[in-house]
């Protein structure tokens, strides 16, 4: 039997939890409700940040 990381939820709901999110983790907009709260895009002078993950040396 496989482990489970949370006893919360019973694995029937975990998957009805994660089939009603697909739509709002998938979607190519923003999942807050209030605008406000919605981080700001990069300004065109601010410099590049290297995105996390190995380098290639």
């Amino acid at each position: 039997m496989m482990e489970r990381g949370s006893s919360k939820h019973g694995p029937r709901e975990d998957e009805a939890l994660k089939d009603q999110l697909r739509g709002t983790l998938q979607g190519n907009r923003s999942s807050r409700a209030e605008e406000w709260r919605d981080p700001e895009p990069p300004a065109d002078d601010d410099p590049d940040v290297p995105t996390a993950g190995p380098t290639n040396r």
